[in-house]
């Protein structure tokens, strides 16, 4: 392993990479940092290797990927390639995100036009009728 020019307390590493040493700590027991290295007074050290590997769990984070997919991708790395891994997930959540747009986009249209019904409610029924909105025959006394 090359000799990193600085080694980083997890306080100055987490301040690099504007983040909290317990996300720090968190990655790391999930094995997605290296474990750190230790100094004499037992403070945790890091390396660029380390520095490098944090910023890229951060930011594949940052694009939603779940615990289990951040460990799965940093062991794709090398076979078939991190960056084919990733691709491959990023077309699964692309895909998944274009049918929850779908799925919102049909409950909004519905929501507006049942909005519209309601508007559209003619004066003489009751204040409390909401039958159009519904989609029911008013069975409402007249107001």
């Amino acid at each position: 392993m090359n000799q990193p020019s600085k080694w980083l307390r997890i306080g100055e590493l987490a301040e690099v990479l504007q983040t909290t040493t317990k996300t720090i700590r968190f990655y790391e027991s999930k094995g997605l940092l290296p474990k750190a290295k230790r100094s004499a007074s037992g403070y945790r050290l890091y390396g660029e290797g380390a520095v490098i590997q944090a910023r890229q769990v951060l930011g594949l984070r940052r694009l939603g990927l779940s615990i289990d997919e951040l460990q799965a991708s940093l062991n794709a790395k090398g076979k078939p390639g991190l960056r084919k891994h990733l691709l491959g997930l990023m077309d699964e959540k692309l895909h998944q995100q274009d049918l929850e747009l779908s799925v919102l986009q049909g409950h909004r249209d519905d929501l507006a036009a049942r909005h519209q019904l309601l508007l559209s409610t003619p004066r003489n029924r009751s204040a409390d009728c909401i039958c159009d909105a519904l989609l029911i025959a008013c069975g409402c006394k007249k107001s």
